[in-house]
């Protein structure tokens, strides 16, 4: 082959394989949508027939599923649906990390194939297989939320999500093919915000795609070195992390617009996202099911009781995962339609977080750590990041990297701020260090917990 023709099958093969993301992208987008209109009834025979396909081609043809079902005692065949999930096992990234490689359909062509690695939050780094095109697909089914609130493809948006652009040494970078420009969290700083303002105001962008963390640490940066960026914006697109009513209040005040968010995670088994007219999350039903699993792995099925949010996700038919439990935690709306909108999806009222987002008080009551008051208020204008770290029940230290110089009077108000954690059962003890890094991923844990701590 001549470099002419080299060259004209490189440009063959890009443009078949932009093709095909786009195709995938508008299937997601148009299943999506699709679904809005369904009744319960039709929601209901939906998720039966396809957990009814997936459970038995995962039995069939996956060494875990088969051997994992045979243990338990599972006979497949009088599998009837959703009714029926209760009487298999759960999995949980445990079983990625032992049993990926017997997780993936046998035989599966390379070629046709991808992978990515998942475990941000977490610091556990678990290697998943999906088929090619699944991202553009899920892309899809994003569209379709993010439509909810008005976003139009090809509006300029500006991404701060984490990621570490040309291994650390740019602070942004721009995807003309999509419009955005992505700004590095690594460098989210008072020193580097004069640049990333001008960044942000000469890309007049529509939208800010975020992590709720990285969108904090911005907007507590420019309220405190009194800069704001000059351009209106439509509002503020979360992901990946929980959002929280003072941090929709922080983005109202710094960045105007409105704040909407939409629940995934790596593994691909759910995708949700806020309702337009609430703030409860819907999940879309093309994408996969929702069951809360309580401490025991019993359903639950009451309203505003808090349980695990557990994932079977219908994208994936080479590492198909089937009641995955998340370590994210929710609680379901009331049952019914969406009062707000009248969409008859999955739904839940809110989402708690991760697991890895509590501490432990000396009873051993889990406490969510984005609940003290005082990580809302003042603490935020002297620091740049925090987090906790916590050995045993009852006591942690707050690691956090100072923003201004902090002085006697400033230090006797932080510890103020949360001399009521010990009524509840929590000694704090604080510590001031240079830098708290972030996840591979771009995200900041906020609390950082010993094995032995995780299992009580």
């Amino acid at each position: 082959m001549s470099h002419e023709q080299a060259s004209i099958a490189r440009r063959v093969t890009r443009h078949l394989g932009a093709f095909t993301r786009w195709r995938l992208r508008r299937r997601g987008y148009r299943e999506s949508k699709a679904t809005d209109r369904w009744s319960a009834a039709e929601l209901r025979a939906y998720h039966d027939r396809r957990l009814v396909e997936l459970v038995r081609f995962a039995a069939a043809r996956i060494p875990f599923y088969r051997d994992l079902y045979a243990r338990a005692g599972v006979d497949v065949t009088r599998f009837g649906g959703a009714a029926d999930l209760r009487g298999l096992p759960t999995i949980a990234k445990a079983d990625l990390l032992e049993h990926g490689a017997r997780m993936i359909r046998p035989g599966v062509r390379e070629l046709w194939i991808v992978r990515h690695t998942t475990g941000g939050s977490t610091g556990t780094i678990a290697t998943l297989v999906g088929p090619r095109g699944i991202a553009g697909r899920e892309q899809g089914c994003i569209d379709a939320l993010w439509e909810r609130v008005g976003v139009r493809r090809g509006e300029r948006i500006v991404t701060l999500r984490g990621a570490l652009l040309q291994e650390g040494r740019a602070l942004s970078h721009y995807d003309r093919a999509e419009r955005r420009l992505t700004i590095s969290t690594y460098h989210l700083n008072d020193e580097n915000v004069p640049e990333i303002v001008s960044l942000i105001d000469d890309f007049r962008p529509a939208w800010l795609h975020v992590y709720p963390s990285a969108a904090t640490l911005l907007a507590n940066i420019l309220r405190r070195t009194g800069r704001r960026l000059s351009g209106p914006l439509r509002g503020v697109l979360c992901g990946s992390e929980a959002v929280y009513p003072w941090q929709v209040e922080l983005f109202a005040e710094v960045y105007g617009g409105r704040t909407y968010a939409h629940y995934g995670h790596g593994e691909l088994a759910l995708l949700g996202g806020w309702c337009e007219n609430a703030q409860t999350c819907h999940f879309l039903p093309n994408h996969g099911y929702v069951e809360l699993l309580d401490d025991q792995q019993q359903p639950i099925v009451a309203p505003d009781v808090s349980g695990e949010i557990t994932g079977t996700g219908y994208l994936n038919r080479v590492m198909p995962l089937i009641r995955y439990r998340t370590a994210d935690f929710g609680a379901w709306d009331q049952p019914g339609p969406c009062a707000a909108c009248g969409r008859n999806h999955q739904r839940l009222a809110r989402i708690d977080g991760r697991i890895q987002e509590y501490l432990t008080l000396a009873d051993g009551t889990r406490f969510p750590a984005t609940n003290i008051n005082a990580l809302h208020g003042m603490f935020f204008s002297l620091i740049y990041r925090f987090q906790f770290v916590q050995q045993k029940p009852g006591r942690a230290v707050l690691r956090f990297v100072p923003a201004v110089d902090l002085t006697p009077e400033r230090l006797a108000e932080i510890r103020a701020a949360f001399a009521y954690l010990p009524a509840l059962g929590l000694e704090l003890e604080f510590q001031a260090v240079p830098e708290i890094p972030l996840t591979t991923g771009g995200k900041q844990r906020i609390v950082v917990t010993s094995e032995d701590l995780a299992r009580v």
